[in-house]
């Protein structure tokens, strides 16, 4: 059994143009028993309303394992609420002070420090998510990034925010911010041309994401955070190591990356983790965490992408999506997948 949720996350300038991540998790062990976790926690506010998602619908105060991707504030910040309010047995979470000096200037940097004290002060256990490690005998595996290749990008970070590569990313973004858009207005009756490109590339901050694989019941879920290609295709170097071929061990949700962003995965390294378009035999969830408001997440690049090769795809967009093995909860009904999408060069 496993019931896993993707609450909505809304920016913290109210605008809610500003895609995150806010996972809950609940699901059975190997041995019978049943185990939560929790996979980043979006804005501040976000933190009460996975506490609150998870006393609802879990009908429990303990989370096993916390998981922090990376230190975006999308993604971190509402994670000390959960640390502060529920009973936590552990924290993972990387510490970007063990692993370079002079990083004053890293964003955020006080979110993390803020955190990891938080889970001190409680007595939590706190271990960083480096590829290997794994909890519950394998159910849970780290699947990137490797202590080394964490360490390169955050060099190669550090060096952009000298240089100011980074702050000219964030403006160009902010740049492109626009009144919110409604995706069913760019649906087509068929899928289009394939236009998603291999040349995707996300900055080295969103590469340092951990990296996780949850299996269950022979269902094997690929959380993402905001890793790019090649991150995820390092990720997937490990899963045939540990686990296998894709093609033996077909995954059974893949979390699209960085909100669905087209700068975070390719035709390529698509085909190699769920199969090229036609191939594969029955479908896999696809689910996307983006805000409704966000003029760039998802792409329609991506959720066509996913579409052509087998993906049922939702998309958060304000509301919660739960990708689950059982019976569906009261009150809650199916969401349509995603129909095709025209193409626009977004």
């Amino acid at each position: 059994m496993y019931q896993i949720d993707f609450l909505p996350v809304e920016s913290e300038n109210g605008l809610g143009t500003k895609s995150g991540d806010a996972i809950a998790a609940q699901f059975t062990l190997a041995d019978g028993r049943t185990a939560v976790i929790v996979i980043d926690g979006g804005y501040s506010a976000t933190g009460e309303s996975l506490v609150e998602h998870i006393d609802t619908y879990y009908g429990t105060r303990h989370v096993d394992i916390v998981i922090s991707t990376h230190p975006d504030a999308d993604h971190i910040n509402g994670l000390k609420h959960v640390i502060e309010t529920l009973e936590v047995g552990e924290l993972l979470v990387h510490r970007p002070r063990k692993h370079a000096v002079n990083i004053d200037e890293f964003s955020n940097l006080e979110a993390v420090d803020n955190l990891i004290s938080a889970a001190e002060t409680r007595g939590v256990k706190v271990s960083e998510p480096f590829a290997g490690m794994q909890r519950w005998d394998g159910q849970l595996q780290i699947l990137g990034p490797t202590q080394d290749y964490y360490r390169e990008m955050l060099e190669q970070h550090l060096q952009e925010v000298k240089s100011g590569v980074a702050a000219r990313r964030r403006s160009l973004a902010a740049s492109l911010m626009t009144k919110g858009r409604d995706l069913l207005a760019w649906a087509l009756p068929a899928l289009p041309i394939e236009t998603l490109g291999e040349d995707g590339e996300t900055g080295p901050r969103n590469n340092t994401s951990a990296i996780v694989v949850l299996t269950v019941d022979d269902h094997r879920i690929l959380f993402t955070g905001d890793a790019g290609i090649p991150a995820l295709s390092a990720a997937a170097d490990q899963y045939e190591i540990a686990i296998g071929s894709f093609d033996a061990y077909p995954l059974a949700v893949l979390q699209a990356p960085h909100h669905g962003s087209r700068r975070n995965l390719a035709p390529t390294l698509l085909n190699r983790i769920v199969g090229a378009p036609g191939t594969r035999v029955g479908i896999f969830q696809a689910p996307i965490s983006s805000a409704k408001a966000s003029p760039k997440h998802p792409s329609p690049k991506v959720v066509n992408a996913l579409t052509r090769r087998g993906g049922y795809v939702v998309a958060t967009e304000g509301t919660t999506v739960c990708v689950q093995n059982q019976a569906s909860r009261a009150g809650w009904t199916t969401m349509p997948a995603l129909p095709p999408l025209h193409e626009a060069d977004d």
